[in-house]
């Protein structure tokens, strides 16, 4: 079998994430005594996790004493209580996700020229490419923040990783410092995996829509130009454009079910992340007293926008593919066909003049205007602070 007989699929590329949906609680098996089982093991662990981890974080805010801690605590608390609600707003649109894989299972069907598989296998490389990204950031900040604790232990003081609520002594007893230590370690690599699927598969699913926008492009612009001028061919001419029209319609609803699913979330985690890098800013200028923990915060700063990004610029490229629609319409060899292709044209081509865009929350369009936008936002908290300051 060569290259372009092997049957290529676009949902593979979401294994990643229906491995950890099923780890972290919020993917059930199918068989009745595994089901049971596993909403125990789910309802403990986001119990434990996803509403404690953000909960303790937030009562050790309420108890700070000073505003170092309060800084330090706010960035952290901000971003695990993002993660939650994101958690829980993916959750509750989950069968997004299976209407996404059966748009995509039902678009690569209609893959079948080399040239097209190619530029497909292209898009699903790129898509990829966003979750070893993101993946890379979330496990090096986590990374970071352990080392700086524990070199930070042995240089004289051990202090936990975030400043937190515990219902034990955690100063002056090693069990507890340790107890409360590997909580905050496992919880946040637990939150973290939450974080990265809930961050990578929009701008995944945006890419490989964008992908499927692009290959409709070309697949419409060829139209006709195979076919000579017999009735016949006139007929399979109207045929391929038809099924390029349905392929329209999928790929609008693949678009609806990725606004659906990341609406939401995108929201939380704009605002979250404009707060975030203006506190982070200022507590980088003002409170660090340690190298470790200046590298993990600047880090911790970069990281930030850094997850924003794919999904604005995917959004972006989306919007592009789908402008590319109306020029592809009239490269077409539609001169040569029938009425009734050009009428069918002509409606296609009007509904294609729609601006397609993904709203969050129906306030933030998820394009790079306002990934630039949530910048802006942050260097206007960290003027206003410094101003309070």
């Amino acid at each position: 079998m060569t290259r372009s007989e092997v049957p290529i699929s676009g949902i593979s590329v979401f294994h990643f994430h229906d491995v950890t949906w099923r780890y972290v609680g919020q993917m059930p098996p199918t068989k009745k005594l595994q089901r049971y089982l596993y909403y125990v093991y789910s309802l403990v662990l986001n119990l434990l996790i996803t509403v404690g981890y953000p909960t303790h974080l937030m009562i050790g805010l309420i108890k700070s004493d000073s505003k170092s801690d309060m800084f330090k605590n706010i960035c952290i608390n901000l971003t695990c209580l993002a993660c939650s609600i994101k958690t829980f707003a993916f959750w509750w649109r989950l069968a997004e996700v299976q209407k996404i894989y059966a748009i995509i299972a039902k678009l690569d069907n209609h893959i079948s020229q080399s040239a097209d598989k190619q530029l497909y296998m292209a898009t699903v490389g790129r898509a990829q490419r966003v979750l070893y990204f993101i993946l890379f950031i979330g496990l090096g900040a986590a990374f970071s923040s352990e080392v700086a604790t524990i070199i930070g232990g042995f240089l004289g003081e051990w202090r936990l990783m975030y400043p937190a609520y515990f219902p034990f002594d955690v100063e002056r007893s090693v069990w507890g410092y340790t107890t409360a230590h590997m909580y905050q370690c496992i919880g946040v690599t637990i939150q973290i995996f939450q974080n990265i699927i809930n961050d990578t598969f929009p701008p995944m699913a945006l890419a490989m829509l964008a992908g499927h926008v692009r290959l409709l492009n070309v697949r419409v612009a060829r139209v006709g130009h195979d076919a000579r001028v017999a009735s016949v061919h006139r007929q399979v001419s109207n045929a391929q454009f038809l099924l390029c029209v349905e392929d329209y319609k999928d790929l609008l609803e693949f678009r609806i079910a990725i606004q659906r699913i990341c609406s939401l979330g995108t929201f939380v985690q704009i605002l979250v992340t404009a707060i975030n890098m203006g506190v982070v800013i200022v507590y980088l200028i003002f409170y660090v007293d340690g190298i470790f923990a200046y590298i993990y915060y600047t880090v911790f700063l970069l990281a930030m926008p850094l997850e924003v990004f794919p999904l604005c610029y995917y959004g972006t490229y989306m919007q592009l593919e789908f402008e590319q629609l109306t020029y592809a319409i009239f490269s077409c060899n539609w001169m040569e066909q029938t009425v009734a292709f050009k009428k069918n044209l002509l409606i296609f081509a009007e509904q294609s003049l729609r601006e397609q865009v993904v709203v969050a929350s129906g306030m933030f369009a998820v394009n790079l205007d306002t990934f630039f936008a949530t910048l802006k936002g942050a260097y206007s908290l960290f003027a206003l602070v410094v101003q309070m300051k």
